[in-house]
């Protein structure tokens, strides 16, 4: 446990709390000596619902994940407890979206500005029944403005691209306006006009003291949250202060190859006291790649910097990234340094994540991209698994882990949708399914945290830990990540019989999403530029600025890919180098609701309006005029206009209320945006009623509540969460194993490091550092390949998770006793899927010292979506179990 101080303050008492929380279900045992309710009563069948079957023989499975109750395939791996038509994640980002849109504001009594509360403080309560109550957070809560604005920032841009909602234009201009006018350093400040990412000092709602923590990578995010929110809203004065901190990091900029191009912190001086004489506490890391994106950004915009600083700056740091930290990969601290609220001197989520998203962005300039991310990625699995008092390991096949060795207790929920995301994209780009089947099965798993009323509970038992008091990690990053992850799985967790654009590599700055039409605009249309969507058609015509798309099979030039579902969906990819307005047309799913089934009461008026849909709009100022339409299906969306004029109003589904209100403000006039959306309704009759408040958000001129159409789907035919994936090929891994590129053996056959391991090493231990052996050993005789034998991983007891599809394994483990160590102390069990499989194994008295030796064995068959692979030592207390070598196929000779 490190020292107490201001600096981890937070995070101890994040888990005293956490070890203080009863849990609702306990873990069988995990070798600790810990017994308690196991999956020994649950089974599943064919359609994934719970019923009672024979004992599970792995540790790790629970009746209750979060804040439902489990639901398995038929393979007893994860799967959805939602069951609407969108599918979990959507449900999951429309309850993030639809917290914040309702969130209480601040008042010019109560604070420096009146925003929305969560611009001021993460900290927060929410009640059993959805009510939200802020918490003023005191100094050095108010530290995570940095990370808090970046999820807000980045996420509100996806957001938007993927709902169409106008709402998230109005928080993201809250949020950018908020950190320009009142997050900035003095002009006579070292880093002058310079975010204040971590404003530990001063008053949480007034101006961020200067004095407080400039952390310079979460900035980068900032900056490049800004920069991205200006693509969309074209609001000039955002671009202008972003130009001029690339200008700032440039200068800052240091140019000698042999040293980090910028330091941790603006001003060192202003640190937590104890870390001004920590060596590490002021060392940039992997977190160079978040001001890397930002810097990045700017150059492809078309700003270079004075004399092309910036881009010289930019390249100092991929510099530093390819020849200083990649090859120190498996070192604890070089994907560490994040967390503003602890030293955090370990590999974290964060920048395990923003490295490897950075790498994968850029592969032009890593060529080792394949092995470096994957190795990077994976090896989270192991590091994470280290602390008792989380427990890190593979649940019902899919992985869950804390977000470091530090933090925090049994909240193992954010970290893994967040590299989930990234293990989504990899696995896609790299054409990975082991990588990908981890993300897809993790990605389920951690969205089963959400209820619909914006409470969340992130202990995998059941309850809160973190959720319940910091609103960044409980719904502004999951918005973030998990529009990612859809992004890059859509037919996996995208949502069925709906229009959404999931991924892109442009910013888009308007969206409409019609019936049988998608139109939308990007900031740029640069070589390369792409769009994916997943629709509830199959487009008959896609045009660019006018000019008609062909249809291809691949995108080698601009038109558009099409891959039809089963259940009509598809899933669409445009390229459009040069243009940057897209029209894709087909036979939609949604309708129309016809007028005759809208009931207008009190002061409405019918104005024409050319863009909306039948080329009028209905407008009411007057507080309880309302609008009923009435419709048949199971999802619905209302259509409508904003703009500066815009006022609030209520929304009814079948009677009742809904949490989220509609504000038709925004800083830019839209029209045919979706001012709100319900999908996940049972199918029938339902009636959506719109009532005016009369009343305005701080910043808008008027009252006025713009009704356009109403859509609505009777669509019942899913398409995702697929059942019984995984990868089904050999997976070959080498223990202890450190070096980029992975081995290739006599046969020609490539061997990976070895990371999907758990060892409870003990609170904030490196298991790299206690458990790999990662210099060679001596020479070794009796194999045709020795390399495999020459490392190792070593503990009292371990297991291997081996993710895999459904179907019958042969497992080959190798060994070699080459290290000196006592036969007697060092005999272990092995057991596969929980059983014995071979007891009391001493390799030195079997083989020898120095030679190889290899076990095989046979007709295996996984359960819960892995085959599990334990090593344990007979003398518990001073023995060690070891492994050189594994792999696993269907067939081995």
């Amino acid at each position: 446990m490190p020292q107490k101080d201001e600096a981890n303050e937070f995070s101890e008492k994040l888990l005293n709390a956490q070890r203080r929380h009863p849990r609702r279900f306990f873990l069988r045992s995990v070798g600790l000596g810990t017994v308690g309710i196991a999956l020994s009563k649950i089974g599943f069948s064919d359609n994934g619902m719970p019923v009672k079957k024979g004992a599970s023989p792995l540790t790790a499975e629970l009746r209750r994940y979060y804040a439902h109750t489990a639901v398995l395939d038929k393979h007893g791996v994860i799967a959805p407890w939602y069951s609407g038509l969108n599918g979990q994640v959507d449900f999951r980002l429309r309850v993030a979206a639809e917290t914040l849109k309702r969130y209480p504001w601040t008042t010019p009594e109560t604070a420096i500005a009146v925003y929305p509360d969560y611009l001021f403080t993460s900290k927060w309560k929410i009640s059993a029944q959805g009510k939200i109550t802020p918490v003023d957070p005191g100094d050095w809560m108010n530290g995570d403005l940095g990370q808090r604005s970046t999820s807000v920032l980045k996420g509100m841009v996806e957001y938007y691209r993927y709902s169409g909602d106008p709402a998230a234009l109005a928080h993201m201009t809250y949020m950018a306006d908020f950190v320009i006018d009142h997050s900035l350093t003095s002009e006579t400040h070292h880093w002058p006009k310079f975010p204040i990412s971590v404003p530990t000092k001063g008053k949480a709602y007034g101006k961020a003291n200067e004095k407080g923590m400039i952390q310079l990578d979460i900035c980068g995010s900032m900056a490049h949250g800004i920069i991205r929110a200006y693509q969309v809203t074209g609001n000039e004065r955002w671009l202008e202060y972003a130009k001029h901190w690339g200008d700032v990091f440039a200068e800052k900029c240091n140019h000698d190859p042999a040293m980090p191009p910028w330091p941790r912190y603006a001003v060192p001086e202003n640190t937590a006291p104890r870390w001004r004489t920590d060596p590490r506490a002021n060392r940039q890391t992997g977190g160079v790649t978040m001001i890397l994106g930002f810097l990045d950004e700017l150059i492809r915009i078309g700003y270079n910097g004075k004399n092309g600083a910036i881009v010289k700056a930019r390249d100092a740091g991929v510099s530093y990234l390819r020849n200083h930290l990649l090859p120190e990969w498996s070192k604890d601290d070089t994907w560490a340094y994040y967390f503003w609220d602890w030293l955090n001197f370990t590999q974290n989520c964060s920048t395990t994540a923003d490295a490897t998203s950075y790498m994968l962005n850029n592969k032009q300039l890593f060529p080792n991209w394949k092995n470096d991310v994957r190795n990077i990625l994976m090896v989270f699995l192991n590091r994470t698994s280290a602390s008792p008092d989380s427990n890190g390991d593979v649940y019902n096949g899919a992985w869950a882990y804390p977000e470091s060795s530090h933090c925090c207790g049994r909240s193992l929920w954010y970290a893994p949708l967040m590299d989930g995301a990234v293990m989504a994209q990899y696995g896609v780009e790299a054409g990975d399914d082991l990588v990908r089947e981890i993300a897809y099965r993790s990605i389920i798993l951690q969205t089963y945290d959400g209820h619909a009323n914006g409470v969340t509970e992130d202990n995998i038992d059941g309850g809160t830990i973190v959720n319940g008091e910091w609103l960044n990690i409980a719904h502004p990053w999951p918005l973030l990540w998990g529009l990612t992850s859809i992004g890059w799985l859509p037919e996996a967790l995208g949502a069925s019989r709906e229009n959404h654009l999931v991924r892109t590599t442009a910013v888009v700055r308007s969206v409409n999403y019609r019936k049988g039409q998608v139109c939308y605009s990007t900031f740029d249309a640069p070589e390369n530029t792409r769009e994916v969507l997943r629709l509830s058609f199959e487009p008959t015509k896609v045009t660019a600025n006018g000019k008609k798309l062909p249809r291809l099979s691949e995108l080698n030039t601009n038109g558009y890919t099409v891959k039809k579902l089963p259940n009509n969906d598809a899933i669409v990819t445009v390229r459009h180098d040069g243009s940057t307005d897209i029209l894709i047309y087909g036979n939609d799913a949604q309708e129309i609701v016809p007028q005759k089934d809208f009931l207008y009461e009190g002061n409405w008026k019918k104005l024409k309006e050319a863009a909306a849909y039948s080329g009028m709009i209905n407008e009411t100022e007057t507080a309880g005029s309302s609008v009923t339409a009435t419709f048949h299906g199971n999802q619905v969306r209302l259509i409508g206009k904003v703009d500066e004029w815009g006022g609030v109003a209520d929304i009814y589904i079948d009677g009742e209320k809904q949490l989220a209100p509609v504000d038709c403000w925004s800083p830019t006039p839209r029209s045919q945006q979706t001012l709100y959306y319900k999908n996940g309704l049972s199918e029938g009759r339902h009636t959506l009623k719109i009532v005016a408040r009369g009343d305005k958000s701080y910043y808008s001129r008027g009252k006025r509540i713009y009704v356009d159409t109403v859509q609505r789907s009777s669509e019942q035919t899913p398409f995702h969460f697929p059942s019984g994936t995984g990868p089904t090929d050999a997976q070959r891994m080498i223990f202890g194993y450190t070096k980029r590129e992975d081995y290739k053996d006599t046969k020609g056959q490539l061997w990976r490091p070895a990371t999907e391991i758990v060892t409870r090493a003990g609170y904030l231990e490196d298991t790299l550092a206690v458990c790999w052996w990662t210099k060679p050993a001596g020479p070794i005789s009796g194999a045709q390949d020795p390399e495999l034998y020459k490392y190792g991983y070593h503990a009292p007891e371990f297991w291997v998770n081996l993710t895999v599809g459904p179907a019958k394994y042969d497992l080959r483990l190798k060994f070699a006793a080459s290290r000196g160590l006592d036969a007697k102390k060092n005999s272990f069990d092995i057991f596969i899927n929980g059983n014995l499989a071979a007891g009391k194994m001493d390799i030195q008295s079997v083989a020898g010292t120095d030679k190889a030796y290899d076990m095989l064995f046979r007709d295996i068959h996984p359960v819960n979506g892995i085959i599990e692979v334990r090593f344990k030592a007979a003398d518990k207390d001073n023995g060690e179990a070891f492994v050189q070598a594994l792999e696993i196929a269907q067939q081995l000779l």
